[in-house]
C-alpha cells in the first residue's frame, strides 16, 4: 500500500508542478524545435552525452513494460492510460516524445507536468528537466538543494525501469555529486555519498564505459573532494588524485569534446585542483565550451555558463 501511495504521487501531474511554479526559459527557444521527425532524426545528437540511449518509440515502450513488470504496474495505477497492451504503446511513446521535446526546447515546469503524468517512464525526461532547472535556474541554495533530493527519491522510489536506466542512473548521481560539492563534509558523510557516488558512477560506467557525461562527472567529483579535503586525505581516505581527476575527464574527451559541459567542467576540476597554476588551460577549455554550439536549452544554460566563467577568468587574469 505504501509503495502504491508513493507511486501515486509521484505520478500527480497538475498540483505539483503548478506548486513548482518555475521561472520560464530565460534564452531564445527558436532553435530547439524538435517537433514531428525531428525528434528521431535528431535524438543521437541530443543524446550524444549519456552514449547510446534508445529513442522512446512504441517497440521501446513494449520492451520495456515487458521487461520491467512492477514499472507497469505503477504506470498503470498511476492512470495514465496504458496497460501493456501493445496496440496503446503508439499513443504512451507519442505523449513520452513530447515530454522530451518539452524538455529539451526548455519548457521544464511543463516537462515536469506532462512527464510524472506518465508514471515512471515520463519521470525519466521529468526529472531530467527538474535538475537542468535547479543547476541553472534557481538562485536560492536552499530550493536547488530540495529540488535535487526530489530527484534522488523520485528515483529511489521509482523501481526497476528507473533503476535501470542510464539517465536516469546518471541524473541521481549527478544530483548526489552536486549536492555533495556545496553540503558540509559531516553532512556528505552522513548520507554515505562519498561512497554512494563512486559506486554508482563505477556501476554506470560498467554499463557503458565511455559514457561522455558519467566520465567527466566522475572526474568532477575527484576534483571536488580533493578541493575540500586536499590531495593528501582525498588519496588516503577517499581514493581520489589529480592524476585519477586527468584520466576520467581525457576518456570523455575521447569519446565526445563538443560537449560544453564537459569542458566547463574540466575547467572548475583544474582550479580545484591546482588553484592559479593551470589559468590557461582552464582558459582555453572555457573558450572550447563557449564556443560550442547549443541544439538544445540544456546545452545553450551551459553554454551561457561557460561564457560567464570565462569573463571572469579572462578578468582576474588581467588583474595579474
Amino acid at each position: 500500500m505504501r509503495r502504491l501511495l508513493i507511486a501515486l504521487l509521484a505520478t500527480a501531474s497538475l498540483s505539483a508542478a503548478a506548486a513548482d511554479n518555475w521561472k520560464p526559459f530565460p534564452l531564445d527557444q527558436s532553435a530547439y524545435d524538435y517537433s514531428g521527425d525531428k525528434l528521431r532524426q535528431a535524438w543521437p545528437q541530443l543524446t550524444r552525452g549519456f552514449g547510446d540511449y534508445p529513442f522512446p518509440d512504441a517497440d521501446w515502450v513494449v520492451t520495456m513494460a515487458t521487461s520491467y513488470p512492477q514499472a507497469l504496474e505503477k504506470t498503470v495505477a498511476a492512470g495514465t492510460g496504458f496497460t501493456g497492451k501493445p496496440e496503446e504503446a503508439e499513443r504512451y511513446a507519442q505523449q513520452l516524445q513530447d515530454v522530451w521535446r518539452l524538455m529539451f526546447r526548455g519548457d521544464f515546469a511543463q516537462a515536469k507536468e506532462q512527464g510524472l503524468a506518465l508514471g515512471v517512464g515520463g519521470q525519466i525526461p521529468a526529472m531530467f528537466a527538474q535538475v537542468i532547472y535547479a543547476m541553472f535556474l534557481v538562485p536560492d541554495q536552499a530550493e536547488k538543494h530540495r529540488l535535487l533530493e526530489e530527484v534522488i527519491a523520485y528515483t529511489d522510489e521509482a523501481g526497476d525501469l528507473v533503476q535501470a536506466d542510464t539517465v536516469a542512473q546518471f541524473g541521481r548521481v549527478y544530483a548526489k555529486a552536486r549536492l555533495g560539492e556545496e553540503l558540509s563534509v559531516p553532512v556528505v558523510l552522513k548520507r554515505g555519498y562519498t561512497s554512494q557516488i563512486p559506486e554508482e558512477l563505477k556501476a554506470l560506467l560498467a554499463k557503458q564505459p565511455q559514457q561522455p557525461f558519467a566520465l567527466a562527472l566522475y572526474g568532477g567529483y575527484e576534483a571536488g573532494v580533493i578541493r575540500k579535503v586536499g590531495k593528501l586525505v582525498g588519496r588516503m581516505t577517499y581514493g581520489v588524485s589529480a592524476d585519477n581527476m586527468e584520466k576520467y575527464f581525457r576518456r570523455s574527451f575521447q569519446a565526445r569534446d563538443d560537449l560544453p559541459i564537459g569542458h566547463y567542467e574540466y575547467a572548475n576540476a583544474l582550479t580545484y585542483v591546482y588553484g592559479d597554476d593551470e589559468e590557461q588551460k582552464v582558459i582555453e577549455h572555457l573558450r572550447l565550451a563557449a564556443a560550442i554550439k547549443p541544439i538544445n536549452a540544456m546545452e545553450a544554460l551551459e553554454v551561457a555558463h561557460a561564457q560567464k566563467l570565462l569573463a571572469q577568468h579572462q578578468h582576474k587574469l588581467a588583474k595579474n
